[in-house]
């Protein structure tokens, strides 16, 4: 019989493809050897079901790492995907208990331990569906499952497409449709994003595309309004170092109606 260990290299194997002639992607070991160091065994069978089940077909290199994971460049057929996976270490997730601990959709859920990162990722996956269905635009989330979050990538070739902090540029246009999309998903998904700012918002030609979900809440959690505030200062004050004229806070709240 296989051991643990022997059964992690070969997953880990399996589930990356490594394309040599592309600057973007790492070696095969050394991809194995970070993969290793970071997911556990758990998280890499969730992956290797995932891949069997074809959810997806492979995965290529990190594009993003953060304090909560790492999202990995993904192949479905000629489909491209964002594959986020959370680390399955609690300790980064303990501040951000007051998201999930007064919504109303997240009621009963013990706030430490794994079952908590698991929650997590049902809620981003959940939010984005909310604003998704409600007009809003965001990355297709295509299915959720243990720490492993899927959803449409978006860029091309592996490379994501910049940020508003990473545009050369920004314009009143994209100020305009950011808080509109502030507004809709307060007024029809009922949501707040709670966690808004120019490193989580896509930048793609004339128009703009919020991410990172996984903080939202529900309009009705007892902090929704200061949240809001908070996404609505962040924004504003970005646009204003860019040198574009911003509305007033109380204009914004107005337009949610959360004035």
């Amino acid at each position: 019989m296989e051991s643990e260990e022997r059964i992690e290299k070969k997953v880990s194997r399996d589930l990356f493809k490594m394309e040599r002639e592309s600057r973007y992607l790492r070696k095969r070991s050394e991809e194995t050897e970070t993969l290793e160091e970071v997911f556990d065994r758990s998280t890499l069978m969730t992956l290797y079901s995932m891949m069997n089940r074809g959810v997806f077909g492979y995965l290529n290199g990190v594009v993003k790492a953060g304090k909560e994971g790492r999202v990995y460049w993904g192949v479905r057929g000629k489909e491209d995907l964002a594959v986020k996976i959370f680390y399955t270490s609690t300790a980064s997730f303990k501040k951000r208990s007051v998201y999930i601990a007064a919504d109303p959709r997240f009621s009963g859920i013990e706030k430490f331990g794994r079952q908590m990162i698991y929650e997590w990722v049902k809620k981003e996956f959940r939010n984005l569906r909310q604003a998704e269905d409600a007009g809003v635009n965001v990355p297709h989330p295509f299915h959720a499952e243990r720490n492993v979050l899927v959803m449409k990538f978006i860029g091309k070739g592996g490379v994501p497409a910049p940020t508003l902090a990473e545009a050369p540029a920004v314009t009143a246009g994209d100020y305009a449709s950011v808080v509109r999309s502030i507004v809709r998903l307060f007024r029809e998904a009922r949501l707040v994003h709670g966690d808004l700012s120019e490193f989580n918002v896509f930048k793609l030609g004339s128009k703009t595309m919020l991410f990172d979900f996984a903080s939202a809440v529900d309009r009705s959690h007892p902090m929704a309004r200061d949240f809001l505030l908070r996404d609505i200062r962040t924004v504003g004050r970005f646009f204003e170092k860019r040198g574009v004229r911003t509305l007033g806070e109380d204009e914004v709240l107005r337009r949610a109606g959360a004035d």
